[in-house]
C-alpha cells in the first residue's frame, strides 16, 4: 500500500509539473481526457484520492477482528500479525470475509449447542464461576464468539496437570491450554460451562460504537456517490470500483463479526482441580499433543520439507497413537469393526502405545471427515516411534487421567470410536481425536471451528467470495484505461481471480465425489507420488498461485495509476451527493 501511495504521489507530482497553469476547471485535451485536477468547489484529484484511501483504511483496519494472541506474543509479533492481515484485507478482502463467515457459522452453532444443552440439563448443569461478578447464566452470541476467539483457557501453572502434558519441541511443557469452540461445546456437555457476564467480555474488547458508526457512514457515502454517478450516467473511476469492493466486503465483515469482541488480549482463565482429568483428555485429543522430531520429519519427503519450513503441517494427536485394551475371554478371532453404537468404556482397560499393526489398520480405516474442506487440509505427520520405547512417568500419569475422564464422562466416547479389533487375546479400541485445545486459536479457519455443513459447501463459500470480488472488478470491463495494455491486463486479472474461485469450487466438487482424486492429493501432500508427478503438480500449483498474487497486486496498483488519465466527466458530481455527511 505504501508503494502504491508513493507511486501515485510521484505521478501526481510530475503531472502537475507539466502543466503549472492548471485551474480549478479541468483542462481537457482533444479527446476529452484530463490528468491531475486541482480541487474545485466540487471534486478534484486530491479529494478523490483522500476519500478513497480513507475509506480503504477504515474498511480494512477497523473491520478486522483478530483472535486472542498466544501467551508468548510480543509487540513485534502483534505488529507482524496485523500487517499480514491488513495486506490480506487490501489485496484479498473476500478471504477475510470468508474467514468471518466461517467463524460466524461456528459461533452460531456453538450458541445453539450450548442453549440446547442448558435446556436439556437445566437442573444438572454445574456452571463454574470463572469471575466473581457472575450474576446470570445467559449465554449470548458474544459469549460464543469469545469462545471461538480463544477466550477461555485452562491455566496449568497451579495445577498438577502441568506435569502430565508432554514436553514440546523446545523441551518446555505448555502452561496454558486454550479451548477451541469444540472444547467449549464439550465443557458444556460435561456440565462445566464457564459462567461469565457479557460485561466482563466487553471489558476485554476494544470495540467502539462511535468508530463503527464513523466507518459505516464513510462507506455508505462512497456507495451513495457511486450510485449517484451511475444514475447520472457519469463514469466511475477504477479506484472507486476497487474501493466499492472493499466497502461491500467491510459490510459483510461487520455483519458476521458484529457480536465478536474486538482485539481481546487475554483469555478468561479456568482453574479447577476437578477438571484435571478432562483437561488431560482434551490435550491428548488435540494436535498440540503430537510430537515429531523436526529433523526426522524434514527428511521424509521434499513436499513435507517445504511445508515444514512454512510450518504448514498437522501432527497426529496422541489419542490417535494409543489404544485401550481389555482382555477377552475366550479370545476372539482377529475381527476388525467400526462401532455403530456407543461402547461403554471399561475401567479395567489398559493404555498402550499403538503397535505398527494398529497404525496400519487405522490408516486403512481412517477417512477424511466429510466436513473437512479440501483447501483446509495440511500434510499429516505421524511420529513413528518404536513400540518398545519406554513410557515416561508423565505419559503414564496423563494416560491414567485420560482413563479417569472416559470413566467419569461416558459421553466422551459418543461418536468417537474409530475402530475395534482383537490383538494378542485382548480387545483393542481406538478413539477418534478432535481439536479441543490449542496453544492459541488461528485466525484462518481450521479444524478447531464447529461446523454443521459439508466441506463442499464450505468450499463453495470460498468460490463465491472469489467470484464476487473478481466480478466487481470485471464490471469495469469497458471503462477508460490510459493504455490498451492496461485495459487487457485489468480484464485478464479480474477474469483470472473469478476463474480461480470457480476452480476451487470444481476441485471441491471433484474431490468430494472422487475417492481416487482425493487419494491422489493426499499422496502428493505426503510425498508418496513419483518424483515427476510431485514436481509437475508442484509447478502447476506454484504458477497458478503466483499468477493469482500478481493479478491481485495489479488490480490495486492499476486502480491508483489510472488516475493519471481519465475522462473529464470523471470529476463531475451530482450535486445532491455532497449533502451526504462524509470525510
Amino acid at each position: 500500500m505504501l508503494a502504491h501511495l508513493c507511486l501515485c504521489l510521484s505521478i501526481l507530482h510530475f503531472g502537475r509539473a507539466e502543466d503549472p497553469a492548471r485551474t480549478n476547471v479541468p483542462s481537457t485535451n482533444e479527446s476529452g481526457l484530463v490528468g491531475y485536477v486541482q480541487d474545485p468547489n466540487g471534486r478534484g484529484t486530491p479529494s478523490l484520492l483522500i476519500s478513497c484511501i480513507l475509506t480503504l483504511i477504515l474498511c480494512v483496519w477497523s473491520a478486522l477482528h483478530l483472535k486472542v494472541p498466544s501467551r508468548n506474543h510480543t509487540p513485534a509479533s502483534d505488529i507482524w500479525l496485523n500487517t499480514r492481515w491488513i495486506i490480506t484485507g487490501i489485496y484479498a478482502p473476500e478471504l477475510v470475509v470468508f474467514a468471518a463467515w466461517r467463524q460466524w457459522c461456528s459461533a452460531k452453532l456453538l450458541h445453539k449447542l450450548v442453549t440446547e444443552t442448558r435446556q436439556d440439563n437445566n437442573s444438572d448443569i454445574k456452571s463454574r464461576s470463572c469471575s466473581p461478578s457472575g450474576r446470570n447464566g445467559e449465554w449470548t452470541m458474544t459469549h460464543s464468539f469469545f469462545a471461538c476467539t480463544g477466550g477461555f483457557a485452562f491455566e496449568l501453572d497451579g495445577l498438577d496437570t502441568v506435569g502430565t502434558v508432554k514436553d514440546n519441541v523446545e523441551g518446555q511443557p505448555p502452561q496454558r491450554l486454550t479451548l477451541t469452540a469444540r472444547g467449549v461445546a464439550l465443557l458444556a456437555q460435561c456440565g462445566h460451562l464457564p459462567r461469565v457476564d457479557r460485561e466482563d467480555i466487553d471489558d476485554k474488547s476494544k470495540a467502539n460504537n462511535l468508530a463503527k458508526a464513523t466507518v459505516i457512514m464513510q462507506a455508505c457515502w462512497l456507495l451513495v456517490q457511486v450510485i449517484g454517478r451511475l444514475a447520472a450516467r457519469l463514469p466511475v473511476t477504477l479506484l472507486e470500483v476497487n474501493t466499492v469492493a472493499h466497502v461491500l466486503c467491510a459490510f459483510a465483515m461487520y455483519m458476521f463479526w458484529w457480536n465478536k469482541p474486538l482485539l481481546p488480549n487475554q483469555p478468561i482463565i479456568i482453574r479447577d482441580k476437578e477438571l484435571e482429568a478432562l483437561a488431560a483428555f482434551m490435550y491428548s485429543s488435540s494436535e498440540m499433543s503430537g510430537y515429531v522430531n523436526p529433523k526426522r520429519m524434514k527428511s521424509q519427503t521434499l513436499v513435507k520439507t517445504l511445508f515444514a519450513h512454512l510450518k504448514l503441517f498437522s501432527m497426529a494427536p496422541e489419542l490417535e497413537t494409543v489404544c485401550f485394551r481389555t482382555p477377552t475371554s475366550p479370545p476372539q478371532p482377529n475381527a476388525v469393526s467400526i462401532p455403530s453404537k456407543p461402547i461403554t468404556f471399561a475401567p479395567s482397560a489398559s493404555v498402550y502405545r499403538s503397535p505398527q499393526s494398529c497404525m496400519d489398520l487405522l490408516h486403512t480405516q481412517r477417512e477424511k471427515e466429510s466436513s473437512t474442506a479440501f483447501f483446509e487440509r495440511k500434510p499429516r505427520v505421524v511420529d513413528k516411534r518404536p513400540t518398545n520405547d519406554p513410557v515416561s512417568r508423565n505419559d503414564q500419569r496423563r494416560w491414567d487421567l485420560v482413563k479417569d475422564a472416559l470413566v467419569n464422562y461416558p459421553l466422551l466416547t459418543d461418536d468417537r470410536w474409530a475402530l475395534t479389533h482383537d490383538i494378542a487375546g485382548a480387545r483393542c479400541c481406538h478413539l477418534k481425536p478432535e481439536q479441543l485445545v490449542a496453544d492459541h486459536i488461528q485466525n484462518w479457519p481450521s479444524n478447531d471451528l464447529l461446523r454443521n455443513v459439508d466441506g463442499l459447501i464450505v468450499g463453495m463459500g470460498l468460490w463465491l467470495a472469489n467470484f464476487f470480488y473478481g466480478g466487481i472488478h470485471a464490471a469495469a470491463w469497458n471503462d477508460h484505461f490510459p493504455t490498451v495494455a492496461e485495459k487487457w491486463l485489468w480484464r485478464a486479472s479480474a477474469s483470472y481471480i473469478g476463474f480461480c474461485g470457480g476452480l476451487w469450487g470444481i476441485l471441491n466438487l471433484l474431490v468430494a465425489h472422487s475417492r481416487r482424486l482425493n487419494e491422489f492429493w493426499e499422496h502428493w501432500m505426503d510425498g508418496k507420488k513419483k518424483w515427476w508427478q510431485s514436481f509437475g503438480l508442484g509447478v502447476v500449483v506454484f504458477v497458478c498461485g503466483f499468477s493469482l498474487l500478481l493479478a491481485r497486486f495489479y488490480i490495486v496498483l492499476e486502480a491508483f495509476v489510472s488516475i493519471r488519465e481519465m475522462p473529464a466527466s470523471s470529476y463531475e458530481t451530482p450535486e445532491w451527493t455532497d449533502v451526504f455527511p462524509h470525510f
